[in-house]
């Protein structure tokens, strides 16, 4: 986990942390179409964060749905570069989804919700690193405000 204080911040923290560095992965992907699947996506998770409705397995499925789910695109994508930036959301969107299962009190996650944890941080950062350019100064930027402000503060602000 270089350069971040992850395992020092709250659980909406480390949602935050994901999904604000994943926006920045929006811009990378090839095709159009892609950005706007991976934008709702991410919309959705958002929504969570800020409303935190009972919608683990809404958020799981948009991952895992046989017919649209994200991981199926990333299969389907002969881009090396969105692979790796599919890597990002699908990452944002597992965690976001593991932590809305924890608040629902779900006693028994989806095979790979259940692998999922806080070391997923890593796999993501060194994703975002060979997708996103100036990403060392994105990672630190998120990171400060994190450490710096409560995310009450910054929820506020909306």
């Amino acid at each position: 986990m270089a350069n971040t204080n992850f395992d020092c911040f709250t659980d909406d923290g480390k949602v935050i942390f994901f999904l604000g560095l994943s926006e920045k992965v929006l811009s990378v992907f090839s095709r159009k179409e892609d950005q706007k699947v991976a934008l709702d996506v991410i919309g959705e998770c958002w929504a969570w964060l800020r409303d935190k409705d009972n919608i683990g397995d809404i958020l799981y499925d948009l991952l895992d749905n046989e017919e649209n789910g994200i991981t199926i695109i990333q299969e389907m994508s002969d881009n090396e570069v969105d692979k790796i930036a599919w890597d990002c959301i699908i990452d944002a969107v597992a965690y976001t989804s593991r932590k809305a299962f924890e608040r629902e009190g779900v006693k028994y996650y989806p095979e790979p919700i259940a692998l999922v944890d806080d070391t997923l941080v890593d796999h993501f950062i060194d994703c975002f690193k060979k997708c996103v350019e100036g990403s060392g100064s994105h990672i630190l930027r998120i990171n400060f405000l994190l450490t710096e402000y409560k995310v009450e503060d910054i929820k506020s602000k909306d």
